[in-house]
């Protein structure tokens, strides 16, 4: 059932493997065996990842956009064909369910299947001037746009920005996680094998601090995507502020569940266990569940007891859970839970490290922690929900919008007035109505408030990756300036 891995991962730059910098260890966070060895290019391999995108720049864009879709759809059929091999990496290096990386790993190819089809669809549009003008307006691609990838879930990640970046006639640099940076590296190999010119599709593997950097720093990049912490979003922002370029961001989440009286309770009960997904190491986890006065008893023993149930192991026998990233992150949740434990909190699911091999921790439920707790505001990034009664419509809502995120939120109901009032009073990017996930390829995402700029996927995305420029054409007499009084003086 293991992938097949290379002994040793150069940077993917050009079109060929460079042995750039230093090797450093990819490890199985199952296990803690390592797996495979990557080099870290830092500035140097940025240096010529850039070097390239801008040489290829000109000869990928000058493409018809007919001729990129094709390329693009070509390189969609690649990735599907190698699907079970891209999952089995995903699962190896990032300890995840080998079910939950298939459909990640799907989720991926269909970007990249979707924004080959927007390529010839990218429209500029004419706008109605006085005089006798014809004015009109071309999207046209930024450039090089660098591309800083999380760990989490790389391919599905990756995806959803480079695709859309690559249909709008832009290259790319993309800088993956030293913890799972294996999945990337291999979506740029076969990208390339594909049919992707040289050049187009560049990735790096390293650290923040110097490879990170090294891209966010640059001035010959145009545009910034990241996705990750707060702290380090700000930190990308400030450096393409340096530089004036564009950013997209998403800085993660502590979306809000809330379940009334009258929803259909046992789709609510199974839906609501997909929180656990990726062993609940995912940005738009609805990780604070409000359950109304009336139901919370049934509904919360129910759960609780659906949530004790769920099994953790290596995610090459699919089990429910897998493995957390790293003994930090394992470390980082059981303090969580234990601090809320130690000011009050009931642990109705879960909440003990187990002593195991490979870095676990059960799916967990807590209640009886204040709102304002450390538990219910800060992003866990594990397998942890916290439960909460409320009594009323409008006293669920403030609360629910009492945090600096903004990134999505569930609603149960069978009231449809009801659900359309609520979605449109939270404050969050996506509202799933009565089903939880529910997000899509053709659906834009992204946050609000702290939770980031930007939307990805959909056509919305295709914004975020072009530029506008207008163009007036004089077709009739020619008039002086003094008497052209309707100009805009701008």
């Amino acid at each position: 059932m293991a992938a097949s891995l290379a002994q040793t991962y150069g940077c993917f730059i050009d079109g060929e493997w460079r042995s750039i910098g230093e090797q450093f260890p990819v490890f199985d966070p199952t296990t803690q065996e390592r797996i495979t060895t990557v080099y870290d290019g830092g500035p140097e391999a940025i240096d010529e990842s850039i070097r390239s995108a801008q040489e290829s720049l000109e000869r990928w864009n000058g493409l018809s956009a007919q001729d990129r879709g094709e390329i693009l759809s070509g390189v969609a059929n690649a990735l599907r064909s190698e699907k079970e091999h891209l999952a089995k990496v995903e699962t190896r290096e990032s300890g995840r369910p080998l079910s939950e990386s298939r459909y990640l790993v799907e989720l991926g190819i269909d970007n990249f299947d979707y924004f080959a089809g927007l390529a010839d669809k990218i429209e500029g549009k004419t706008i109605p001037v006085s005089g006798d003008r014809l004015d009109y307006t071309l999207q046209e691609p930024l450039g090089v746009t660098g591309h800083i990838i999380p760990w989490n879930a790389s391919f599905v990640l990756a995806s959803r920005s480079i695709a859309p970046a690559l249909t709008c006639g832009n290259t790319v640099v993309a800088k993956a996680s030293p913890e799972t940076p294996l999945s990337l590296l291999e979506m740029a190999r076969i990208a390339n094998e594909a049919g992707l010119p040289d050049g187009v599709f560049n990735t790096v593997a390293g650290d923040g601090a110097r490879t990170g950097a090294a891209l966010t720093n640059d001035d010959r990049i145009r545009k910034l995507v990241f996705t990750g912490s707060r702290a380090t979003g700000e930190t990308v922002m400030k450096a393409a502020a340096e530089n004036v370029v564009p950013v997209s961001l998403e800085l993660g989440g502590k979306g809000p569940c809330i379940v009334f009286p009258d929803a259909d309770i046992e789709q609510a009960l199974s839906d609501m266990v997909n929180v656990f997904m990726n062993t609940g190491q995912i940005c738009f986890a609805t990780t604070r569940l409000f359950v109304h006065d009336d139901i919370y008893e049934e509904f919360i023993n129910e759960f609780a007891k659906a949530v004790s149930e769920l099994e953790y192991g290596p995610g090459i026998e699919d089990h429910d859970l897998g493995a957390l990233i790293s003994a930090e992150a394992q470390n980082n949740v059981d303090s969580m839970v234990k601090q809320a434990v130690s000011n009050g909190g009931r642990v109705l699911a879960g909440g003990e490290l187990p002593d195991s091999t490979g870095h676990f921790y059960p799916a967990t439920l807590v209640d009886e922690v204040a709102d304002d707790a450390l538990i219910s505001c800060e992003e866990i990034f594990g397998p942890v929900l916290t439960a909460y009664r409320f009594e009323d419509e409008e006293s669920v809502i403030k609360r629910a919008n009492d945090t600096r995120y903004g990134l999505s939120a569930a609603l149960w109901t069978g009231n449809l007035s009801r659900a359309h009032r609520i979605a449109e009073d939270i404050d969050a990017g996506t509202i799933m109505i009565n089903e939880y996930p529910a997000v899509f390829t053709a659906a834009p995402f992204g946050g609000y408030k702290a939770s980031g700029i930007g939307r990805e996927k959909g056509v919305q995305a295709l914004d975020h990756y072009t530029q506008t420029k207008n163009v007036s054409v004089s077709i009739g007499s020619s008039r002086s300036w003094s008497g052209d009084k309707e100009r805009d003086p701008t």
